[in-house]
């Protein structure tokens, strides 16, 4: 197994093992693997690419605000710009266009989850949260979207639709059904989505 891999899966166990356990030590550890994989990029014989630079930093600082109760809408807000910046890194890379029915597909899935979490959103009396969610999940189905015209089977695809699921799961934990295993599994996901995301844009 590569090195660089084993390094990055041993902290993300460390990270989602203190998110379970120990909030002091998930303070220190949350952070590490996007850290690891920002060094990475910079230890690379090739310049790592702006547009993904800026997506994974405000990845990084929405990381940092999410440790807070208080700052779910800051890092929402964060997570979005990084989701902006990694459709403009799509846009300037890569040929060809991605067909209408994988676009129809991504936004009826789109669609599918906002109704489902504003339905959730009205039960509980939390409106407040719908304009940000409807904002948030529009920007991943584009990201999401753009992201297709690369085989599916590349580091692009399976990226996102992490990324995406990382994001549907947080919301549900949130909003639905908070659970440990909902927890751990947005961590799981998110860090799998950054780390496909920069073998795609950075190669290392």
């Amino acid at each position: 197994m590569d090195y660089r891999l084993l390094i990055f899966a041993v902290l993300v166990v460390m990270a989602v093992a203190a998110k379970l356990g120990s909030r002091r030590l998930y303070v220190f550890a949350k952070p590490l693997p996007i850290v690891f994989i920002i060094f990475l990029a910079f230890i690379n014989p090739h310049a790592p690419p702006g547009l993904w630079l800026a997506a994974i930093g405000f990845g990084l600082a929405g990381d940092l605000l999410l440790l807070s109760d208080k700052g779910f809408l800051p890092g929402l807000l964060s997570f979005l710009l990084g989701h902006i910046y990694f459709i403009f890194a799509f846009y300037r890379t890569g040929t060809g266009g991605v067909s209408v029915a994988a676009a129809l597909g991504v936004g009826a899935v789109c669609v599918a989850a906002f109704v489902y979490l504003t339905r959730h959103l009205v039960q509980t009396r939390r409106k407040k949260y719908i304009v940000p969610v409807f904002a948030y999940i529009g920007v991943t189905g584009i990201l999401i979207a753009i992201s297709l015209k690369y085989p599916i089977l590349s580091f692009a695809v399976p990226g996102t639709v992490l990324f995406g699921l990382s994001d549907f799961l947080l919301a549900f934990n949130k909003f639905v059904r908070p659970s440990w295993y909902a927890q751990a599994a947005v961590s799981l996901t998110y860090f799998a989505a950054q780390w496909l995301l920069a073998r795609h844009f950075v190669g290392f």
